[in-house]
Parts: structure tokens; sequence; C-alpha cells
């Protein structure tokens, strides 16, 4: 997935601009994930041509569609809000899932989290994540390393004796 751009001012005429450190990245997703976003963007192209111009394409990946529609000055197509998003789809599959409630942005951290604590090496975390520097995950996340710290020093002592 590339990300190229954020939303800076929602609307009818959104305003977009780069992301937060200035610069594009790009994120590898796994395979699952890539045939879900593929049917999504099957049933939104679909979507699309049922309604025509009524339909304001961004080229979003995920925009407004019938549900999203609020205002009389909404329309189909434009960027979702994302207040929106978490009060009512992701809370409802919060809620369908039976899980403890937390922010959408939550997301963010337990992703890098669990990442961490799977070993994968900070400066992929801190990639996927957007950070501009290392030094900002390290400070976010330094609650998850004192448990690496255990790990990569059994790792170590297993890796000296089985050299012997």
């Amino acid at each position: 997935m590339h990300i190229v751009q954020q939303l800076l001012v929602p609307g009818a005429e959104p305003v977009f601009g780069p992301p937060k450190t200035g610069r594009p990245r790009t994120i590898s997703l796994s395979p699952a994930v890539v045939a879900l976003l593929r049917t999504h963007r099957q049933r939104q192209r679909e979507f699309r041509m049922a309604n025509g111009p009524r339909y304001h394409d961004h080229e979003l990946v995920f925009a407004k569609d019938w549900s999203d529609l609020q205002r009389r000055s909404d329309c189909l197509g434009e960027p979702l809000q994302i207040n929106n998003l978490g009060q009512r789809e992701y809370a409802q599959i919060i809620k369908a899932a039976r899980l403890r409630p937390i922010k959408f942005h939550g997301l963010r951290h337990t992703c890098a989290t669990l990442l961490l604590q799977a070993g994968v090496p900070v400066h992929v975390v801190s990639e996927r994540l957007g950070h501009a520097k290392v030094s900002m995950t390290l400070e976010v996340y330094a609650h998850v390393l004192p448990d690496m710290q255990s790990e990569a020093a059994a790792t170590l002592g297993t890796l000296l004796h089985e050299a012997r």
C-alpha cells in the first residue's frame, strides 16, 4: 500500500496534502488483506458506476456511501469523517467481536506493540508507522522493550551454549 497523502480539510472540496512526515511511504500487506481490499475496490467501482454523477470521485480507498450522508451538503464519494468511522462502523465491529473498546487510533498502538513483541525490528515498525525517526518509535513504545531484552538475553544464552 502506498501512502501518498492525508486529508487536511474535509468536505465537498476536500484538501489533501503530503503525509505528516512530508514523504510518501509504502507498507507491505498480507495476501489476505490484499484480497479483502480488492473485493472492496470492486464493490466500490460498482457503487460508483451505479450512482454516476451523484458520486464525487476523489479516488479514495474508503469514501462516503448512502449510510454516511448525514447532512444535505454531504455527497457520495467524499472522504469519511474519522468521528463517523469511529462511532459507527468501528464501534459495531468491536461490539460484534466482543472486544474491549479502544479508540480507533489505538489500533495503531496495538499493531506496533504486537509487532515489537513478535520481534520485528524497531526500524521496520517505525517505517510502517510513518515515524520520521526510529527514536520516536522507541520513545512511544519503550514499555514493550524490557520484555524484548529478556527474550534477547535468553536467545543469546541459548546460542552461546549451543556453540559449545
